[in-house]
């Protein structure tokens, strides 16, 4: 939707921008008091809310979740591990998810989507095209394995879900051709782009440095726009630093001025444990302040 603002140049016009947040499940606190809480940090109502599963056979469809997301006005956009979580660390599924040894998993969960009946994004596979998960860097395999998993939800007649196809940023020298063209299901199995991509600053590791928004994400999107589908930033987060505030600001000015991208999903977290960034917008107050007179700026757009 797009309207004028008193804030806008005379003439010229402001879109409204998707956007949502990560919201990790976990059994130790309440999800929906978190949301709640998520609502309460940023002044409103993100649209989308992002969490992970795996193909633990004894983890169904999460229906309570995405119906308490729904009833929250978020669309849940669930990011599909292809591996269990607790089996023998790294081990990953996906040839076996191709060969069609899930196949009851996968029919049980567009089974449960379908009689949910509430629209779902799926990221099956993320970031295919990294090899830092173990159902990475496998173009052919992880082509077979998506078309059949996508076929299984057709053929049960599940229409409430979309398929986000979900390659990490490109950065290093690889061509978009030998980084993530060739993991592309095809046209006819995607309904939407979603790019993963952090600053992650200077003292994450040897491999980053502090970069700007641009810097993270131009290259790629010029090369998203070859699928021709709707493109979202499915995971965006800035490492914290003194120079956080401007580069979220920064970035939530362009993306907002930026027609190629529909929305965003900020990866608001952070696991000292695991010794990454603290994502979190509310790392410091001033980040904090500028994402909410964003958001804010953004309900007005809208109306």
């Amino acid at each position: 939707m797009v309207s004028a603002s008193e804030d806008t140049v005379e003439g010229e016009e402001k879109r409204q921008v998707e956007w949502g947040v990560y919201e990790m499940l976990t059994r130790r606190y309440s999800w929906e008091d978190r949301l709640d809480q998520a609502i309460h940090d940023f002044g409103a109502n993100p649209e989308f809310v992002l969490f992970f599963r795996d193909l633990n056979r004894t983890r169904t469809f999460p229906t309570e979740r995405v119906q308490n997301a729904h009833a929250r006005g978020m669309t849940p956009v669930i990011s599909l591990e292809i591996s269990w979580w607790g089996r023998g660390g790294d081990t990953g599924y996906l040839e076996e998810v191709a060969n069609g040894e899930f196949d009851d998993f996968f029919q049980q969960w567009a089974k449960d989507a379908k009689d949910c009946d509430l629209p779902v994004i799926l990221r099956f596979g993320f970031e295919m095209n990294g090899d830092w998960f173990p159902w990475g860097e496998q173009p052919k395999t992880f082509i077979r394995a998506w078309r059949r998993c996508y076929n299984i939800f057709k053929e049960v007649g599940c229409e409430s879900v979309q398929w986000m196809f979900s390659p990490n940023i490109l950065w290093d020298k690889r061509t978009e051709k030998k980084d993530f063209y060739n993991y592309y299901p095809g046209a006819a199995y995607v309904d939407l782009i979603g790019l993963d991509g952090y600053n992650f600053g200077d003292h994450h590791d040897k491999w980053h440095e502090w970069q700007s928004y641009e810097e993270v994400f131009e290259r790629t999107i010029k090369a998203s726009m070859k699928f021709n589908k709707p493109v979202y930033i499915s995971e965006i987060g800035c490492a914290d630093d003194k120079r956080k505030p401007a580069w979220i600001k920064d970035f939530l000015e362009k993306v907002s001025k930026d027609e190629r991208i529909e929305g965003f999903i900020y990866f608001n977290h952070f696991n000292p444990r695991k010794g990454e960034p603290n994502w979190r917008v509310d790392s410091d107050p001033e980040t904090l302040r500028i994402f909410r007179e964003w958001v804010k700026n953004n309900e007005v757009s809208s109306k």
